[in-house]
C-alpha cells in the first residue's frame, strides 16, 4: 500500500480514478486498469456517475459508453485484493436509499470491507428531468437519503421517518462489513455541502479547489462540525484532482493551481501544496480514455514523482 509521508509530517494516500466515465468501450479493461493500480502500489481507486448523457457528459462522450460506477466496482472488487474502492461521486437524489443502502453493504461485504462512499448532488438539470426527480430539493433529498441509509446500515429492524422516504417493521440485510458503515465522503463545495458533511458525513472529497479554496474550505468545515456538537478529529479531506505532465511550468503559482499539470517537479510542488492545505488524500485522474495513457500516468508517477515526496 502507498503511504506518502510529505514533508515529515503527515501521511498521505494516493488513489487513482478509473475511467469509466471517459467513453471505454469494454468495461472489462476498467477491471484491468484497477488491478494494475492495486499493483502499483496505489491505495484506492474511484469510479464517477451519471445516468444519461446529459450536457457537459454528452459534449464529451458523445455515442460512447458511461459504465455504472457500482457494477465497475463490484468487478474490481472480485479481482483485487487491498485497494479501496471509492465512488466520486454518486448522486444521491438519483437512489431509491434502500436499494442503495443494500447496493453498498453487499460491495462492502464482498470486498472485505473496503468501501469508500463519495456522495453529491450534482448540477445537471437536464438529468434530474429525465429521471423525474425534483432539481430544487436535490438537497433536502441528499441529506434524507444519507440519514434513511444510516438507519438501515445501523438497525436490526429500521425505523425512519422523511420527507421522501419512510421505513419502519421490516429487517434490512445484509449490514456492511465497516462498522458502523463504509466513510461517507460529502462532495461539493458550497455551504450546503459544508453543512452536510458537518451534520452527516465522515468527510469531504471535492474536485477544482486550489491548495487555498481547500484549505479555507477545511477550515469552514471543521468549526461547523465543531457547532454541531461533532469532534471533527476523524474527517478525512480529499480531492480528485487532472494529471497531466508536460515540457512547460504552470501558469498560476502553487496555492491557484486546480490540477497536477507541469514537469514533474511542478506536479511535486503541487501535490506538497495540498497535503500542507490538510488534504489526506489525492485522487489522480488522467481524463482520458486511452488505456496506455493511464498505465503511463501510473508509472510516471509511481517511478518519477513518488520519490520525491
Amino acid at each position: 500500500m502507498m503511504r506518502q509521508t510529505i514533508g515529515g509530517t503527515r501521511t498521505m494516500k494516493i488513489g487513482y480514478s478509473i475511467p469509466n466515465n471517459q467513453g471505454v468501450e469494454d468495461p472489462n479493461d476498467l477491471v484491468a486498469l484497477a488491478v494494475k493500480a492495486e499493483q502499483f502500489g496505489f491505495d484506492s481507486v474511484w469510479v464517477a456517475e451519471h445516468l444519461f448523457h446529459s450536457s457537459y457528459v454528452a459534449e464529451r462522450l458523445g455515442d460512447k459508453p458511461y459504465h455504472e460506477a457500482l457494477t465497475v466496482l463490484t468487478a474490481i472488487a472480485c479481482a483485487t485484493k487491498t485497494v479501496r474502492l471509492g465512488t466520486s461521486v454518486l448522486v444521491l437524489p438519483w437512489h431509491d436509499p434502500a436499494r442503495l443502502a443494500k447496493t453498498v453493504a453487499t460491495l462492502d461485504q464482498l470486498s472485505g470491507g473496503r468501501v469508500d462512499l463519495g456522495v453529491g448532488v450534482a448540477t445537471t438539470q437536464d438529468e434530474f428531468e429525465n429521471l423525474g426527480v425534483d432539481f430544487a430539493s436535490r438537497g433536502r433529498r441528499a441529506n434524507e437519503v444519507l440519514g434513511a441509509m444510516q438507519a438501515l446500515w445501523t438497525q436490526d429492524t429500521p425505523k425512519f421517518s422523511g420527507e421522501f422516504y419512510q421505513y419502519e417493521g421490516l429487517k434490512f440485510s445484509p449490514k456492511p462489513r465497516q462498522s458502523p458503515y463504509p466513510p461517507i465522503l460529502i462532495g461539493g463545495a458550497s455551504k450546503a455541502a459544508y453543512r452536510r458533511v458537518a451534520d452527516l458525513g465522515d468527510g469531504w472529497h471535492t474536485i477544482r479547489q486550489s491548495p487555498t479554496q481547500f484549505a479555507k474550505g477545511r477550515r469552514q468545515i471543521i468549526q461547523l462540525t465543531k457547532d454541531s456538537g461533532r469532534d471533527p478529529s476523524p474527517l478525512r479531506f480529499s480531492i480528485n484532482l487532472h494529471y497531466r505532465v508536460t515540457d512547460s511550468a504552470p501558469d498560476l503559482p502553487v496555492q491557484d493551481r486546480i490540477t497536477l499539470t507541469g514537469t514533474t517537479d511542478d506536479i511535486v510542488e503541487t501535490i506538497k501544496a495540498y497535503q500542507a492545505a490538510g488534504v489526506d488524500e489525492i485522487i489522480i485522474n488522467a481524463t482520458s480514455p486511452d488505456i496506455a495513457r493511464h498505465d503511463g500516468v501510473m508509472s510516471h508517477f509511481t517511478d518519477s514523482v513518488r520519490p520525491k515526496l
